[in-house]
């Protein structure tokens, strides 16, 4: 390792891991006989920093320091950029992962102090070759973050169709980082060539808008050497624009042009809601044309309040009055109404 770079370990990941170990048969006798020898000693606290010591000795002695170490330097920029890293216990294996923490320095000029935290569990340190594989995968994320020309960001702009779609937005910038990511694993060799197939249809999956042009788009990301952060939110937001293609404006995952949701449930036939309807959304919404689409609640929610003019129009005594100014407040409750899509 670079020696700029401090490396701790979690002692109770080093306890559990020797143990694990141990019980898997990768450990001789003999530390049976050093843990039985420091039972005999009646300091607990020597006993205890003994106990400590003898656990660090088999950790390094196994070799179970070996494949984090080796991940680690294999991205030079994180010993470069990084001032501490913390290999510690993760509590189960949906845990596991690396996350990066800066903090900020009260000088402006001197960049924030940057800690790394690796969380792994103690059993996945004895399986080599797949910690190698889920290490190389976190730490690419890592390496990407200090890289000043992926010019990464902590949060995602907020999307106009608020948490649900800014939901549905996280999800497919995750998968667009994933895709680069392998790429550039496989063509290290760190990944079977088979893994493309997997990862297109993880893309077709969180992209299903592009249809007949998504293994083109995918192409795109997994064959990038210099992925940007920026590049990548672009097309988590709009993958029809930003990928350059048309696309089906109504296809599943894509979001309704008026109340902005994402829906599965497009109105199968926007040109014939009538005219009464079509004049109604385009007074709300006037950039609005039926080849652009709607979801099916905003065409319910148009089509009720239609039927229930022509109701009032058969009633004795009515007679029209003027149409209110559009307000922010209605069209919040409209589109309140059209949510949960």
């Amino acid at each position: 390792m670079n020696p700029t770079l401090a490396v701790r370990y979690d002692p109770r990941l080093i306890e559990e891991a020797v143990f694990h170990a141990r019980r898997h048969g990768h450990v001789v006798k003999g530390l049976d006989a050093q843990r039985n020898r420091i039972y005999q000693v009646s300091d607990p606290d020597d006993r205890e920093r003994q106990f400590h010591e003898l656990h660090d000795s088999w950790f390094v002695r196994l070799g179970l320091n070996q494949t984090i170490e080796e991940a680690l330097r294999e991205q030079p920029i994180i010993a470069a950029k990084v001032d501490s890293c913390f290999i510690v216990c993760a509590a189960e294996s949906n845990a596991q992962g690396a996350e990066l923490f800066v903090a900020e320095e009260e000088r402006p000029e001197n960049p924030g102090r940057r800690t790394l935290r690796v969380l792994l569990t103690p059993e996945s340190l004895l399986n080599s070759t797949s910690l190698r594989t889920f290490l190389r995968r976190e730490l690419f994320h890592i390496a990407d973050m200090l890289d000043a020309d992926f010019a990464y960001e902590p949060a995602l702009p907020k999307a106009e169709g608020g948490p649900t779609y800014d939901t549905l937005v996280t999800n497919r910038y995750r998968v667009l980082w994933d895709i680069t990511i392998h790429g550039r694993m496989t063509r290290r060799g760190w990944l079977p060539e088979s893994d493309r197939a997997e990862q297109l249809a993880y893309f077709r999956q969180a992209f299903p808008m592009l249809k007949d042009n998504a293994e083109e788009s995918f192409n795109r990301f997994f064959d990038s050497d210099r992925p940007t952060h920026p590049e990548l939110t672009a097309f988590a937001f709009d993958p029809r624009n930003a990928g350059g293609g048309a696309g089906d404006p109504c296809a599943p995952g894509t979001h309704c042009p008026l109340c902005k949701f994402p829906t599965h449930s497009f109105e199968p036939h926007a040109d014939q809601l009538g005219e009464d309807v079509l004049a109604a959304i385009k007074d709300d919404f006037e950039n609005w044309m039926p080849s652009m689409g709607l979801c099916a609640q905003c065409a319910d929610l148009y089509r009720a309040s239609r039927l229930s003019l022509a109701a009032l129009k058969l009633l004795p005594g009515w007679s029209p009055s003027p149409r209110p100014e559009p307000t922010d407040g209605r069209h919040a409750s409209k589109s309140a109404a059209a949510g949960g899509k």
